[in-house]
């Protein structure tokens, strides 16, 4: 069955598990930053509403702008593994922190989450897209970049369509903790 589905998808036998590997890895990103993005953005509408998008996605830009530059520095002195591995867990327990804040009613929480989670993901994409791009050559590149990014859609599908059964189980805040948890898988995974 494995031949059959990588033939038809132009995956060589050789390529399979580092490809299902790599997907995983995609899916796990994509998950977790949905589930992170769900909460975050609820979170922050429900208490500040949308006058504050523009001065929020304005500080995240400048923000970005900056952690870019420190990222660019740290990904030149450590491999690209270690490096996902090291953020997918920052990420994760830092999430974890903030959510034993929550009962405090520190409300300036929910600004400083809308700004990581954008943070978080755009760090964790670009650490991985530099790993895969260490993985495979060009050739590869074009032929399984397309159904790489297929296993991070299907993340973002399932992380999206399960938020409710989550919060329905562990409640809208321990959302945070189930962040954690992929995060803490993506970390194995790596």
């Amino acid at each position: 069955m494995l031949k059959v589905l990588g033939k038809w998808l132009k995956i060589y036998e050789d390529e399979i598990g580092l490809f299902l590997w790599i997907a995983a890895l995609l899916f796990l990103v994509r998950s977790s930053g949905i589930l992170l993005n769900n909460y975050a953005e609820t979170a922050f509408l429900k208490r500040y509403g949308v006058e504050y998008l523009p001065i929020v996605n304005m500080i995240n830009a400048v923000a970005t702008f900056f952690i870019m530059g420190v990222m660019a520095g740290i990904m030149g002195k450590l491999p690209g593994a270690r490096l996902l591995f090291y953020l997918f867990l920052f990420c994760g327990m830092s999430v974890a922190g903030i959510r034993f804040l929550i009962p405090f009613g520190i409300d300036l929480i929910y600004p400083v989450l809308f700004m990581l989670k954008a943070q978080y993901e755009v760090l964790l994409a670009l650490l991985f897209w530099n790993l895969a791009n260490d993985l495979f050559n060009t050739r590869q590149s074009k032929r399984l970049f397309p159904l790489i990014t297929a296993g991070g859609v299907i993340g973002q599908i399932l992380g999206s369509f399960g938020t409710p059964f989550m919060v329905r189980m562990l409640s809208f805040d321990n959302l945070l903790f189930a962040y954690l948890a992929t995060c803490v898988v993506g970390a194995v995974v790596v």
